[in-house]
Order: C-alpha cells, then sequence, then structure tokens
C-alpha cells in the first residue's frame, strides 16, 4: 500500500473513531426541527395507553436529561409509554410554524391557564391518523367561539392519547437545569410543564 493511501485511511478511521465516540445527541443529525422523528412518530399506535392526567404529569414526570441542543436523542424510558387522559382544551392554535396543532390542556375547565402541559398533532402528510385526530378536534370545538390566538372562550373535555415526549428545546441552563425560556405556550410553570403528549394520536369526546 502507498504511503499517501496509507495516510488517507488512517484519517478516515480515526474520524469514525471520533464519531463513534460522540454521544449521539451531541452528533447533527438533520432534522428540520428539534427532535423531528420522534415528534412524528408513529410507533405507539398500537401500545395501549396507560392513564395519567395534567396534574400527574406536572408533580410526579421527572424530566429526562435532555436539553435544547439535544436535537437527534431518540426516544428513551417515559418517552415510550402511550398515555391517555381527560383534560380541558384551553386553546387550540392551528398555525404553528411546524404545521403541528398546538393543544394546551388543564385538569379543571377553571384551572389557571398556567397550569397546563402541551399536546401537538402534526400534519397529516405524516400519517391519515393525524388527520383523524384533527377531524375529531375540529368536532368537539365546532360549537365553540375561538379567539385570537386560538384561546377557546370556553374551555372543552377531551380525551387524548399518544406518546409522552419531553421538549427539552426550552430548557436553558443544560440537561440538569430547573429554568426554562418561557417560550412553551402559556404551559411554563416548571421544567415538568416541558413533558407534552406528542404525537397525539387520537381525541375522543370524555
Amino acid at each position: 500500500m502507498r504511503l499517501p493511501e496509507a495516510i488517507a485511511i488512517r484519517a478516515t478511521l480515526g474520524f469514525i473513531a471520533v464519531l463513534a465516540g460522540t454521544p449521539l445527541r451531541a452528533q447533527v443529525c438533520g432534522e428540520p426541527h428539534y427532535r423531528w422523528t420522534q415528534k412524528v412518530d408513529t410507533s405507539g399506535v398500537a401500545v395501549p395507553p396507560e392513564p395519567t392526567s395534567v396534574s400527574a404529569m406536572l408533580a410526579t414526570w421527572a424530566p429526562p436529561l435532555l436539553g435544547s441542543r439535544d436535537d437527534c436523542a431518540p426516544r428513551a424510558d417515559r418517552e415510550l409509554r402511550t398515555y391517555s387522559l381527560l383534560a380541558w382544551v384551553r386553546r387550540v392554535d392551528k398555525y404553528k410554524d411546524d404545521d403541528d396543532w398546538h393543544l394546551e390542556l388543564t385538569d379543571r375547565a377553571d384551572s389557571p391557564v398556567d397550569s397546563c402541559i402541551v399536546a401537538e398533532i402534526p400534519h397529516p402528510r405524516y400519517s391519515p391518523r393525524y388527520a383523524l385526530a384533527r377531524s375529531a378536534l375540529d368536532s368537539l370545538i365546532v360549537a365553540h367561539r375561538v379567539g385570537k390566538g386560538g384561546m377557546l372562550r370556553r374551555p372543552v373535555r377531551a380525551r387524548v392519547t399518544g406518546l409522552a415526549f419531553f421538549d427539552g428545546q426550552h430548557r436553558r441552563g443544560g440537561r440538569r437545569s430547573e429554568r426554562i425560556d418561557g417560550g412553551h405556550g402559556r404551559c411554563n410553570a416548571s421544567v415538568q410543564a416541558l413533558w407534552e403528549i406528542h404525537p397525539v394520536y387520537r381525541i375522543g369526546s370524555p
């Protein structure tokens, strides 16, 4: 083997070794948005849902070690589980820059609006299931006035089913930080409020 070829092979192997030793979360994955593959994931559709509630998510779900730079992080632990909860829909924003429908849910119709968690329904281009979920949501809110920014004048009770997802994009100060950036809709009460149901697979009546 000629010397230039040997040098080139060593350089390539060295690059591969460095890449293999780099945590997945630190690698560049080319996602169009933060953890996008996970946000449109349909792998949990057939998983029997576990019951939960907005208050349980806010009070008892420990945040994982995910931060704003973890664009490529795969699902793990709780994020692999499908959940179903009864909640009051307080906001439906259909005009997000990633084409998701953004829902804000509270435990009670009169809960403070910021005591909420987010649920997101991806665009139907990723699965016909999301078209069904959007249609079901429209059926529930059709008789209700929707104000500026998608605020419902009267909350609507619904059953929401989908995968758990932690939106670490809004965490500030690293993977163990308790600080958030305030950009998670109105759901910014704590770092636990970065837990979402995302993607939403089904919307139904109580």
